[in-house]
């Protein structure tokens, strides 16, 4: 891991993982191993594209995909078209929208232990037609 990292973001100290997340992949591992209650924290930077569509970490919304937004793979608070989200141990109930990080200003704190693992949010039928990456840094 490289030493001449950026600021760490408010209340974070220690940078555990940097992690290239691309978003063809349906699970992508961080091996970062969360402590249930420790509090962490996430920046995410770059562009990703769903098939022609660029965005960030955060996803975005078009009103004409309203009619299959109930096939995305997570939708929890937050959770739009390419969000960043993150789960412990790959479980549906916990899955959470990072996005770029800023959602958590106060730092996300770990509902149980487990690795952290991420995706992009999408259909799970349709990974094939995504590109690019984004970079996401877990803090501590």
């Amino acid at each position: 891991m490289n030493d001449h990292v950026a600021q760490p973001p408010q209340g974070a100290s220690r940078l555990l993982v940097r992690k290239v997340v691309h978003s063809c992949e349906r699970w992508v591992k961080t091996d970062v191993n969360l402590v249930q209650g420790a509090r962490y924290y996430f920046r995410a930077t770059g562009t990703w594209r769903d098939a022609w569509i660029p965005c960030d970490a955060n996803g975005y919304d078009r009103p004409y995909l309203g009619w299959v937004k109930g096939t995305l793979r997570c939708h929890a608070d937050g959770a739009r078209w390419f969000t960043l989200i993150g789960a412990i141990d790959r479980a549906g109930a916990s899955l959470f929208a990072i996005g770029d990080g800023s959602r958590w200003a106060e730092g996300w704190r770990a509902s149980a232990a487990g690795r952290l693992d991420v995706f992009a949010n999408d259909t799970a039928l349709m990974y094939w037609n995504n590109h690019g990456a984004i970079t996401l840094e877990v803090w501590q």
